[in-house]
């Protein structure tokens, strides 16, 4: 991955750039179980219904 942030360029290699990626690498796996989370409960919701295929 490769950050350029507007005002401070190319930040990859530097305390700066470790920084934000690790805080967007938090964020994405956060979501990342938002939605796996989700779906687990959608299905549930789904399997009490008739009919119900996966």
């Amino acid at each position: 991955m490769r950050i350029n942030v507007l005002n401070l360029g190319v930040i990859e290699n530097t305390s700066t750039g470790r920084l934000i990626f690790t805080v967007f690498s938090a964020f994405e796996d956060f979501e990342r179980d938002l939605i796996v989370e989700r779906t687990q409960e959608g299905k549930e919701i789904a399997k009490q219904r008739p009919g119900f295929r996966e």
